[in-house]
């Protein structure tokens, strides 16, 4: 962004705003970029970038586990987080496919949309799960479940196999699998989740990868200090 959108995003004077871009342009933070007046993500900015997340406790933790599941099924693997009623992936590992189904990092998508976010709901309470679907459900594609007893269905059947798949449920010819995990406390915290193209994941390799999947977030579950015995109401509605 340039002086201009950064007043219009913060209120402060344009002027201003530009002064602030030099200053951070000779600390190392910003950078120019591509379009005339305009700057980006500067070297020091992804320094410490770096530095926060090799500090991360819960990507360290899952790491190993995604760089398994990709390695072992040759697909994109991501760490979605639950943030009140939005699913957020916030990081993942690439597999070496050409043609990939991508997930934005760091954006927000409500909980409804895709196997992340069904995942992450089989392991709310009842009570939650019923004041999510009371918004509302988007039709995101002809194959989205917009009835909310069949969500409900959906969430039971789920809850069974221990992992979500969906089939071009949130975006046309993707499909994803997704298992939920638990903190210390009980809490789902967010999901594993293995996304490619429908023509690589259909019903049947589903069936294959979501034990997989599922087997990866218990073990991120463990190591995040939750244990089986823990309240069942937390854990599982």
């Amino acid at each position: 962004m340039g002086p201009r959108e950064a007043e219009r995003i913060t209120g402060i004077d344009r002027s201003a705003a530009s002064r602030l871009f030099r200053q951070l342009e000779s600390l190392g933070w910003v950078q120019h970029g591509e379009e005339r007046g305009t700057y980006t993500v500067g070297p020091e900015f992804f320094a410490v970038a770096a530095a926060v997340r090799q500090r991360d406790s819960l990507w360290r933790a899952a790491k190993p586990l995604l760089e398994s599941l990709t390695e072992q099924f040759d697909e994109t693997t991501y760490l979605a987080v639950r943030q009140d009623h939005q699913v957020v992936f916030r990081d993942k590992v690439d597999c070496a496919q050409r043609i990939r189904y991508i997930l934005e990092l760091n954006e927000p998508f409500p909980l409804t949309t895709g196997a992340s976010g069904r995942a992450i709901l089989s392991a709310l309470p009842n009570s939650e799960v019923d004041e999510i679907l009371a918004a509302g459900l988007t039709a995101y594609t002809p194959d989205s479940i917009t009835e909310a007893d069949h969500y409900r269905a959906q969430l039971a059947h789920d809850r069974e196999l221990g992992y979500a798949y969906s089939k071009s449920g949130w975006v046309a010819r993707g499909g994803g699998v997704a298992s939920p995990f638990f903190d210390a406390g009980g809490r789902c915290h967010g999901a594993i989740t293995l996304s490619a193209p429908i023509d690589r994941l259909g019903a049947d390799r589903a069936a294959v990868i979501g034990p997989a999947v599922r087997a990866a977030a218990e073990t991120l579950s463990r190591r995040l200090g939750y244990t089986a015995d823990e309240d069942a109401d937390t854990a599982v509605p």
